[in-house]
């Protein structure tokens, strides 16, 4: 929508300047042999290829590739809550493997990656995909849950493309944020992240979440992010 409207701007600025070209020549739109003259300006297709790319289309060609897709699979504790077969045979407490999803990028070229606490922190096993399709096992380094960070880390014989960190405090609310991510899984059948656009909407908030855990120090941003992109 922010995208459309920048459009809708421009192109009206460029009709003003169109009709207020055409004012500076209506002076002498003849020449004296009474033939009309017309102005036309052409295009190339490089100018109209140059014309597309900006920040934004700039930043996912260098982020990209260091992006990564996450498979957790968690052992998780739950309660019988079937009353009747409580009252048979007592509060019965059992373990069951948990899938899910999530999105990390490369820290460091040797194979450190970034992904969020609530994706890896209780993690029994980690697979990573790489932009690409290549897959890796990894293991937990640590995770910290009240920012919601993890480190996991990946052995490769190869460099990786990697992401220096940003100083997110130099964030300023208004400016576009870019959410790259691994959202349902896509990774699996396309080997690399999707991208949403939003702008930053608040900075340095805390959430706190039904089960009492609290989040600090968080950047909220409306780009659309779905099930899967966390830790991206």
């Amino acid at each position: 929508m922010k995208l459309s409207t920048h459009i809708l701007i421009a192109g009206f600025l460029c009709s003003v300047y169109s009709i207020a070209g055409c004012a500076d020549h209506d002076s002498d739109p003849i020449k004296e042999n009474g033939e009309a003259t017309v102005s036309t300006v052409s295009a190339s297709p490089g100018d109209i290829d140059k014309s597309r790319r900006n920040a934004i289309t700039t930043a996912v060609q260098k982020v990209s590739p260091a992006v990564v897709g996450i498979n957790v699979t968690e052992v998780r504790q739950f309660r019988e809550r079937d009353p009747w077969f409580r009252f048979f045979f007592g509060d019965r407490v059992y373990e069951q493997n948990v899938h899910s999803l999530g999105s990390g990028w490369v820290l460091t070229s040797d194979g450190y990656i970034v992904t969020n606490d609530h994706v890896a922190g209780n993690a029994t096993e980690i697979v990573v995909t790489m932009t690409g399709g290549k897959q890796y096992p990894a293991r937990l380094i640590g995770s910290d849950p009240v920012t919601d960070i993890a480190l996991i880390k990946i052995e490769t014989e190869v460099d990786l493309p990697y992401l220096e960190l940003g100083d997110s405090e130099d964030a300023l609310v208004g400016e576009w944020s870019i959410a790259f991510g691994n959202p349902f899984g896509l990774f699996a059948t396309s080997a690399k992240p999707t991208v949403t656009v939003g702008v930053i909407s608040a900075i340095d908030v805390t959430l706190e979440q039904r089960e009492g855990r609290v989040y600090r120090d968080m950047i909220q941003t409306d780009a659309a992010i779905n099930s899967g992109n966390s830790g991206g």
